[in-house]
């Protein structure tokens, strides 16, 4: 059953309540059994070619409308909108991003994805000039969508965005607020809830996807709560943040996280040089650049599946960031900071920087 002919299914059903009549009553008229009208209902059946003249006749609807042509149209034009505003993020292109999607909700207003993707890209959007008006807009989108959408989904991305956009405008409180009002605590949301009713297979993928979040989550905890420690005992907190990941990722296939390891690598480096280690920085350097020299190679714009077991049916992909070039470009320019000058001389940090700009794109 494909979705034209579950539209169509659709369609009728809605043109006959709308009609206020049974089914019965449109079989009769059709002459066929009303059992045939409840499986075109349900999407378990489709109509013969030769009677969708006559349904459309009986409820003064071209067959276009039945069929639903103008609706499947509209679709793909918002696919396309979609796909184009994904391409713009994936490659730090925000500008653009946001301009797509302002199009498409000016041709499609009342489509709550399209205004929750237009907030993402204005939040993404680094303009300094735009900042403080960006986050207005957020603020106005994400009441829209509070107010009138149900998809809960929709919803808990757009309170994101909007607690993000409250903070930055120094009103804290009304992002306290949005999120006591709106969103459950930890031990009874999806994640924690599903693994109560689902089985097999369904299971085994919502446990992946739930380590790999409190995995990011446990992380980023740490990293803040060490901020204040002493250099040491921060970059014991940081080695050991990497040790979990790879604990996960087992067999070196970080997918995604590649970028997030990279980062907790750079957060070791600049320690170590704090500190005058600088052995232990070339050793964190040198996995920061195959971290980003690994992402720059299996950088992807579908989905496909890790590859360890832990995690072994959980995908990765269509990564969106904000910056444009790829991650061995945007490690070198780290690099060019003067703070390295004590230590760019040595030959590995030579070698490292000679690697990294083999694989270095500055608009990727």
């Amino acid at each position: 059953m494909n979705n034209v002919e579950i539209a169509i299914g659709e369609k009728i059903k809605s043109l006959r309540k709308k009609r206020e009549i049974t089914q019965e009553q449109l079989a009769v008229y059709l002459n066929i059994s009303f059992q045939s009208v409840s499986k075109w209902e349900c999407g378990d059946a489709y109509p013969d070619i030769t009677m969708l003249p006559k349904i459309a006749m009986f409820f003064g609807v071209t067959t276009d409308e039945l069929l639903c042509i103008d609706n499947l149209k509209e679709q793909e034009e918002i696919n396309e909108y979609r796909k184009r505003y994904h391409e713009a993020l994936a490659t730090g292109h925000t500008k653009e991003a946001v301009d797509v999607m302002r199009v498409a909700n000016a041709k499609y207003p009342g489509n709550f994805r399209i205004m929750y993707e237009l907030a993402y890209a204005l939040q993404t959007d680094a303009d300094v000039k735009h900042l403080q008006q960006n986050r207005k807009e957020i603020i106005t989108i994400g009441e829209k969508i509070l107010a009138e959408c149900k998809d809960n989904i929709t919803r808990t991305g757009i309170i994101e965005v909007m607690c993000n956009a409250y903070v930055c405008l120094g009103e804290k409180e009304k992002a306290k607020k949005l999120i006591n009002e709106n969103l459950s605590s930890l031990w009874v949301s999806q994640e924690t809830m599903l693994v109560r009713v689902l089985e097999g297979d369904e299971l085994t993928k919502h446990r992946q996807r739930t380590l790999l979040t409190l995995t990011e989550l446990h992380s980023w905890e740490m990293w803040y709560l060490s901020e204040n420690f002493a250099c040491e005992d921060r970059l014991v907190v940081l080695e050991n943040i990497i040790k979990i990941y790879s604990m996960v990722f087992t067999d070196g296939n970080y997918g995604y996280y590649h970028v997030k390891v990279k980062g907790f690598h750079i957060g070791a480096m600049n320690i170590c040089i704090d500190i005058g280690n600088n052995l232990k920085f070339l050793d964190h350097l040198k996995s920061a650049a195959d971290h980003s020299i690994a992402f720059d190679n299996d950088y992807i714009d579908h989905f496909k599946l890790y590859t360890a077991p832990l995690i072994n049916k959980a995908y990765y992909g269509g990564l969106i960031k904000s910056y444009k070039g790829n991650e061995s470009y945007n490690l070198l320019k780290k690099l060019d900071d003067e703070k390295y000058n004590v230590i760019n001389k040595m030959p590995e940090f030579i070698r490292i920087c000679d690697e990294l700009k083999i694989h270095a794109k500055e608009d990727n």
